[in-house]
């Protein structure tokens, strides 16, 4: 008796992918987080790739038992649930980026593709068989209505996950013109996950690509690809997105600067020369502007302009040189370099020894035995 073999490995990493989705969308609501949309937007993508991923078994797996209802409903869920990849993800980016993110009406926008692709489909009837394009006798027609449902599939998640990469991009900007310390590993995370769904996009386009050129049947590497960026994606939520430095949307406003920029410039001075306001560890730009008396707006612009420099970078500047007084006065040789830091306003090792490098050429430690040495 011969046994009929419904998976071969490439199917195997799909169901091995599609339960591990049901469980992480499953657990979200367990876990804690500062904005409680974040969890539920993760959960929706984890859902979406569990249908999707559902869909792909259906459509290319030959051997599964189907019935006339599955092979008409299929191509619905599928293409709509792979559409919504991109959009829910860039949801989510923002969620976790953005201080006080919420959904708005706009955000419906995001919902067009996977409505027109749904239609589509609908007013050509395009059943599972259809989809794969194994059936006798399709019109010219339906077959260019088929053609553009897969490249669509291919090429909106794409587009979004390019565009969550520029949101990831000007979140970073936005951040160091905000804050003086930054989750720097958990926006280096972002920035990774972000150019990997981008990386997997261009590489299923690229297939699809090769697949019509030449038949190349290199389409079952996206689901291994996708199962490393699945993974990847949850060891990001659980590890860095709850401790991700958010950034406060600016809003545009027509007010009038209220004083000089000299004005200005000579209030933040005051606040770093006479209040030292830059020890303060994880003071932002607003904390900083309220101590000087003025709108946070003006003196970011004011950092901007006069300085040449963000938030970020001009508090740190002082820090590294209130550092360096520290490492070159013998008096403080009982202080290790980890005391040093945190005394100059640094609360990261990393931060520290990233701009301490870069601004001296010399390493801490190398800085202080140079010092002592001269002075010596």
């Amino acid at each position: 008796m011969m046994t009929t073999l419904y998976f071969n490995l490439n199917d195997v990493i799909l169901v091995l992918s599609i339960g591990l989705s049901i469980v992480l969308a499953l657990s979200q609501p367990l876990f804690s987080t500062r904005n409680q949309l974040s969890k539920y937007l993760l959960a929706s993508f984890f859902t979406a790739i569990a249908i999707s991923d559902i869909g792909i078994l259906l459509v290319w797996n030959l051997h599964l038992p189907t019935t006339e209802l599955i092979d008409d409903i299929t191509p619905y869920f599928y293409a709509t649930f792979m559409l919504l990849k991109g959009p829910i993800l860039v949801l989510y980016v923002s969620s976790i980026t953005q201080e006080n993110f919420s959904l708005q009406r706009e955000h419906l926008a995001h919902l067009l593709p996977s409505i027109g692709v749904f239609i589509l489909i609908m007013a050509f009837q395009i059943d599972t068989p259809l989809l794969r394009l194994d059936t006798f006798g399709i019109s010219s027609t339906t077959y260019r209505a088929i053609d553009t449902v897969w490249w669509l599939v291919k090429i909106i998640p794409l587009l979004y996950f390019t565009y969550g990469f520029f949101i990831v991009r000007n979140y970073h900007k936005t951040v160091l013109t905000q804050n003086s310390a930054v989750n720097e590993r958990a926006i280096i995370w972002l920035y990774l996950l972000t150019i990997a769904y981008i990386g997997a996009g261009i590489w299923s386009v690229m297939l699809s690509v090769l697949a019509v050129l030449y038949r190349l049947p290199f389409g079952v590497t996206d689901n291994y690809i996708n199962f490393c960026l699945l993974v990847s994606l949850y060891y990001f939520s659980v590890s860095f997105s709850q401790s991700i430095t958010t950034a406060k949307v600016e809003r545009k406003k027509n007010d009038s600067q209220t004083e000089s920029l000299d004005n200005i410039t000579g209030k933040i001075m005051a606040g770093i020369k006479e209040d030292k306001l830059y020890l303060k560890s994880n003071i932002n730009v607003e904390q900083f502007s309220e101590s000087i008396g003025l709108p946070y707006r003006e003196v970011s612009f004011a950092i901007n302009r006069v300085f040449g420099t963000n938030f970020f970078e001009f508090i740190n500047t002082y820090r590294v040189e209130e550092a360096k007084r520290y490492l070159a006065d013998e008096r403080h040789l009982d202080m290790s370099v980890m005391d040093i830091l945190l005394e100059s306003g640094f609360n990261s090792k990393s931060s520290f020894q990233r701009f301490f490098k870069r601004l001296t050429g010399d390493s801490p430690t190398e800085y202080r035995k140079k010092m002592i040495s001269q002075s010596n």
